[in-house]
């Protein structure tokens, strides 16, 4: 009977090792700046960036972006024309100064996470220049009426974006989950870029993010990162 025991907890625990290990899903991230050459520290060299972010965990809802760019490029809202967060709020992007919207892009999410049958919800987003550091993401649904404001705010190497509730449960209650973004940005005022290149290292400027989730019923609350680089050349 020893014997048999001794063997069986041996295959048990074969059985165990070899079997696969659950990893968390990890969100794919793209970036893609123009032009590929790039500028200097001394000579910045106006960009337009276009970042998508997919995520597979798509019953998870998002709370904040936090995006790390590379230290060959530099994110600034300083010096461009700007429009008050109020009148963003108030009356959306066309009543903000044309050259304050700096970008567009989608949101792309599945709402009732909790249910079976989740119905698909689409956000068309429009950064707007709100202050030297804040650039709002004005996300307008397109199935239901609803129209947020996403701030964001730039800190060195970072811009973070704040999911509002309002964008988290689009109807009181129901949760939305991730399912993909995008955005491309661009603008300039005088010497005054939003999206510039200061060099070119290993001719690829690396990026990272980092999305955060909270409890919805569905998911648990956490994070997932991911990464990528964008070609460039001196």
């Amino acid at each position: 009977m020893r014997k048999y025991l001794i063997t069986a907890v041996a295959a048990v625990t074969a059985v165990a090792l070899t079997a696969p290990i659950a990893s968390a899903q990890t969100p794919e991230m793209s970036v893609k700046i123009t032009p590929k050459n790039a500028g200097t520290k001394k000579k910045p060299k106006n960009s337009t960036i276009k970042l998508a972010i997919e995520n597979p965990e798509t019953t998870r809802t998002m709370t904040k972006l936090t995006i790390t760019t590379a230290k060959t490029f530099k994110f600034a809202a300083k010096g461009l024309t700007k429009c008050s967060e109020a009148t963003l709020e108030q009356g959306g992007p066309d009543a903000c100064p044309k050259a304050s919207r700096v970008g567009k892009g989608t949101a792309s999410a599945a709402l009732g996470v909790t249910s079976p049958t989740p119905t698909p919800l689409t956000f068309d987003v429009t950064a707007v220049v709100l202050g030297a550091k804040e650039i709002g993401f004005y996300l307008a649904a397109r199935e239901l009426p609803v129209n947020v404001l996403a701030p964001g705010h730039i800190s060195g190497r970072k811009l973070t974006i704040e999911v509002p509730d309002a964008a988290q449960q689009p109807v009181p209650g129901t949760f939305a989950g991730l399912i993909s973004l995008e955005t491309t940005l661009k603008a300039k005022k005088r010497k005054n870029y939003l999206a510039s290149t200061t060099g070119c290292k290993a001719r690829k400027h690396p990026f990272s993010a980092v999305l955060t989730f909270r409890d919805n019923g569905a998911t648990p609350a956490g994070t997932r990162s991911t990464n990528a680089t964008a070609a460039c050349s001196k």
